[in-house]
């Protein structure tokens, strides 16, 4: 009996020990796949992650060519078209300062006002073009950073920013809101004597979009206001894009509000 005992005890002993063994080569066989598993996943995501840093930097190449290309364009504009009226414009210049009678003087005269004329729009068409190439590249929100320190480097105007939008904006839109604010700084920096500047821009839930634009001005009379050609081209803008426009001007400060449908209905 005793060695049944003894015979029974040894074989659970081994039995146990198989047991225990078996259990910890499943859990190191566990870990072992487990862990390659993760490995491929690592792997996995590793080159996801270096697609997307590759188109990245393509995406990032291809900007920087398209950008370098505009720039070659415009300099070559101003080389030939704008640096071509300025060197005409100083012969003309020359030949009135020694023009013999007042007859020539004068129409010399005509000609320098004429080529002024062409370089001014000249000018203001590659500006244009300059700031169409920034809404095009960085878009909206970007542009007005660009201007918040171009007017804050050369004014002591403090001007504070807000755009929150859902949607990209067409490209027309884009364009025609920068006008806008472009207009109302101006304006601002013209006539209000103003030290802050607020500019939001936000979507609300109707879709709609929502220019507020603040100043600290002197304010203005809404009603000769109206007439003027600075108001005139912000509504012009704003009503090409079936947008509404709301003005509010005192003693102090003017709040410019606009709001404009990003969908047709």
């Amino acid at each position: 009996m005793e060695n049944d005992t003894q015979i029974n005890y040894q074989a659970f002993l081994i039995l146990g020990t198989i047991g225990m063994l078996l259990l910890a080569f499943g859990v190191t066989f566990f870990i072992y796949f487990y862990q390659r598993k993760l490995l491929k996943k690592k792997i996995a995501f590793q080159e996801i992650e270096d697609l997307l840093k590759q188109q990245e930097l393509h995406s990032a190449y291809t900007l920087l060519k398209g950008q370098d290309m505009e720039r070659k364009r415009i300099s070559q504009e101003l080389h030939d078209n704008l640096g071509s009226q300025l060197v005409t414009l100083k012969m003309y210049a020359d030949s009135a300062v020694s023009a013999p009678s007042t007859n020539q003087k004068n129409e010399f005269l005509s000609k320098i006002s004429e080529l002024v004329e062409q370089a001014s729009n000249e000018t203001r068409k590659l500006s244009h073009e300059l700031d169409s190439v920034a809404l095009k590249h960085f878009g909206l929100e970007t542009a007005i950073a660009d201007l918040k320190c171009t007017i804050e480097s050369l004014k002591k105007i403090k001007i504070t920013t807000s755009v929150i939008l859902e949607d990209n904006l067409s490209s027309n839109m884009a364009y025609q809101l920068y006008r806008v604010i472009q207009e109302l700084v101006n304006n601002t920096l013209k006539h209000a004597y103003a030290g802050q500047i607020s500019i939001d821009i936000h979507q609300d839930e109707r879709q709609h979009l929502h220019l507020i634009y603040k100043d600290n001005g002197v304010g203005f009379d809404i009603g000769k206001a109206k007439k003027g050609m600075g108001l005139l081209n912000i509504r012009s803008r704003i009503n090409e894009l079936s947008g509404e426009l709301y003005i509010l001007s005192n003693s102090g400060g003017t709040s410019i509000t606009i709001e404009i449908p990003l969908y047709e209905n």
